[in-house]
């Protein structure tokens, strides 16, 4: 096959590869044996599998691009042209039996976010970005992010362990939903105001980060600096927790959370 240029990259053919892993990660789906890796988080079979499956077909489509994975690490390549991919982004929330997880497929150019894939199986919901032009939700444009003030109904995607590690002043209502991608999708689609992320990886934010910033979101540090993708290519975690949120409503949003000086 010939290789194409980052522009040209067919966006469709990366939802195929997602749709695929999808069927992989159902058919292991509520049957799970998780084993743990560094720390206390999980792995599955499906990872492996899914990670293998994506690398295939990147490097065969692209062979000169590099790749980045949570499971594999990274793989020599063209540095300015970077799939970022997390086979199973939620994974405790796919060992528990419940439904948010997804495959994230994120693909960086010049070391930002250009183009995504993410794709949540069990609820068949694809969202995807081309290089140009809007992003999509299965085959709806999601429009650009409008700010306004918050109730006390609005939402704020948390982490799981956001109780133990965050003091939160926020007067709507917090919700863990149990994948990263996901909760800043759901700012992305104005289903949520913000998203509280921990010091996550590369792999977790690639994907989503471009959908977001496509319809007007924006990434922060708790400190309130802007996110660099680029400082966190070679695979080490944030320096701090982040916020996904519509620039406006940020600063007020980082104004009501503070992390813990000694977690619960």
């Amino acid at each position: 096959m010939t290789e194409q240029h980052t522009s040209s990259v067919d966006i469709n053919l990366v939802r195929q590869w997602a749709m695929e892993a999808g069927e992989i990660a159902l058919a292991r789906f509520q049957h799970v044996q998780p084993w743990l890796k560094s720390g206390d988080e999980w792995v599955t079979v499906a990872d492996g599998e899914i990670e293998r499956l994506l690398v295939e077909r990147i490097r065969a489509a692209y062979p000169s691009h590099r790749i980045l994975g949570e499971e594999m690490g990274a793989q020599a390549g063209d540095a300015d042209q970077l799939w970022a991919i997390d086979p199973i982004d939620g994974t405790r929330a796919f060992v528990q039996g419940l439904p948010v997880w997804g495959i994230s497929i994120g693909l960086l150019a010049r070391r930002r976010p250009a183009q995504a894939v993410f794709y949540m199986p069990f609820v068949r919901e694809m969202y995807h970005a081309a290089e140009t032009g809007p992003a999509y939700w299965n085959d709806h444009h999601l429009p650009a992010l409008q700010p306004r003030a918050w109730t006390s109904n609005d939402l704020l995607c948390v982490p799981a362990d956001a109780h133990r590690r965050f003091e939160i002043a926020f007067s709507g209502v917090t919700r863990a939903m149990g994948s990263t991608a996901a909760n800043m999708i759901y700012v992305a689609r104005g289903s949520a105001v913000g998203a509280l992320i921990g010091r996550v990886h590369v792999w977790d934010i690639a994907a989503a980060l471009a959908i977001l910033e496509r319809v007007g979101g924006a990434l922060y540090y708790l400190s309130g600096r802007p996110v660099e993708v680029e400082e966190l290519l070679d695979g080490r975690a944030a320096p701090e927790p982040m916020l996904a949120a519509h620039p406006d409503l940020a600063p007020k949003l980082l104004r009501e959370i503070r992390v813990r000086s000694a977690p619960l």
